[in-house]
């Protein structure tokens, strides 16, 4: 089974020591007068890149208990989700929602801090039955303008559109509404509207497609008609096809060669084989596997490869997992966590990679000129300053890392008492 060279893999190491670290130098002043001897303990609470899976299973459960147990996993490991709304299996009649599921969904996010994103207002993939080609454009101001009014101040992002690049594989309303508006002009239809409810929102553009020349012909055209988005997201999907070394390498180098900061959206490694074909849809498919103790930890140590590769990368700023739980989507393997709401040894390989190995805290104690330095990942801490005297003070300064960070940088913080 394929895993990473050692060589890749240390050059991938010392380039996120690189590109998600910064040098940081802390001052402390005591009315404007430095403080030799003051004690600084750092303790991250939060990375600033986004670690996350979907949480599609939470509210299905039979007892609190299950529920607890998912929330527990899942916040330990994980600062971030995406809440479905495929429009075909959020609105499968006109007006009637999948309620109250998916509000409980963002509210159980929220209450638990996590970054969430909203997926996806336009896909053609999942077409509602009801839907008339005429009535595409109306329905979709109806369907975006309804999400937004509900629920577009409770999401960190958004994935405007989905899979643009495959739209010609199938024949529905919304298929064809894309191919008569054009790509661009649909994509640009959907940013104007959801920035009329909310300027600031972050938008992405999500695809499977990533390897294929047609996708990259596609960012350009992104960039190049200035169509309105932030982020595109990268899936990686490798439930039958695994992503090589070189490929995952070439693929996220070129996509960021466009400009776009990248979001891995959907990635699953799966603890099993397929038995005869693979047959990928949205429909409730469920797909055989051959699984071992073998596979399990094989996916393990893939996995801990591809997080490594991915994480290492400047321009990439998320990485999620699909699915948390095992058996969910093509009936595959593809959880963290088996059916029996276990961690599996991928969990703890990811858990050690994004909270031991990824994560810095630090003590230190200030010199004559009020100053400590040391080096941290970027994200949220919690600092608490002692003095000489006793006295403690609190504070939570965020590092943040500036898209495509090269490393070099230096954060001066000044905290005056």
């Amino acid at each position: 089974m394929l895993r990473y060279s050692s060589s890749v893999l240390n050059d991938a190491r010392r380039r996120i020591e690189q590109v998600r670290k910064t040098d940081v130098n802390i001052r402390i002043l005591k009315n404007g007068q430095p403080v030799e001897h003051a004690h600084v303990s750092l303790r991250m609470q939060n990375h600033a890149f986004l670690f996350g899976a979907v949480c599609y299973a939470h509210g299905t459960y039979a007892t609190e208990e299950q529920e607890q147990r998912f929330t527990d996993l899942f916040t330990d490991l994980f600062n971030y989700t995406m809440v479905p709304f495929h429009w075909k299996w959020y609105e499968p009649v006109r007006g009637q929602y999948k309620e109250p599921y998916t509000g409980n969904l963002v509210r159980w996010a929220s209450e638990n801090h996590l970054q969430k994103k909203l997926h996806a207002l336009i896909w053609h993939e999942l077409c509602p039955d009801w839907l008339k080609d005429e009535d595409v454009q109306n329905e979709y101001v109806r369907r975006i303008s309804h999400l937004m009014e509900t629920y577009g101040n409770d999401f960190d992002y958004f994935d405007l559109a989905n899979e643009t690049t495959v739209n010609d594989r199938f024949d529905n309303p919304v298929s064809r509404w894309v191919k008569r508006t054009g790509p661009v002009e649909m994509m640009k239809f959907g940013s104007s509207l959801v920035r009329s409810f909310r300027p600031d929102a972050k938008l992405i553009y999500g695809d499977w497609n990533v390897h294929k020349e047609e996708y990259f012909d596609f960012l350009k055209r992104l960039r190049d008609e200035n169509v309105d988005i932030d982020y595109i997201g990268m899936q990686s999907h490798m439930q039958r096809d695994l992503w090589p070394e070189e490929e995952t390498l070439r693929v996220i180098e070129r996509a960021a060669s466009f400009g776009f900061p990248i979001h891995f959206p959907e990635c699953s490694v799966c603890s099993g084989t397929p038995i005869g074909e693979l047959v990928y849809d949205s429909n409730g498919t469920v797909n055989r596997f051959l699984e071992n103790e073998e596979l399990l930890y094989w996916q393990a140590g893939f996995a801990s490869d591809f997080y490594t590769l991915v994480f290492s990368e400047p321009a990439v700023e998320a990485l999620s997992w699909f699915d948390f739980t095992d058996h969910r989507w093509l009936g595959a393997p593809g959880g963290v966590i088996d059916d029996n709401m276990q961690p599996k040894p991928v969990y703890h390989a990811l858990f050690d990679l994004i909270h031991r190995q990824w994560h810095t805290d630090a003590d230190l104690d200030t010199s004559s000129d009020g100053c400590a330095g040391t080096r941290l990942f970027f994200g949220d801490y919690e600092m608490i300053v002692t003095l000489p005297d006793g006295t403690k003070h609190i504070f939570h300064p965020v590092l943040t890392r500036p898209h495509f960070y090269p490393g070099g940088g230096k954060e001066d913080l000044i905290f005056n008492l």
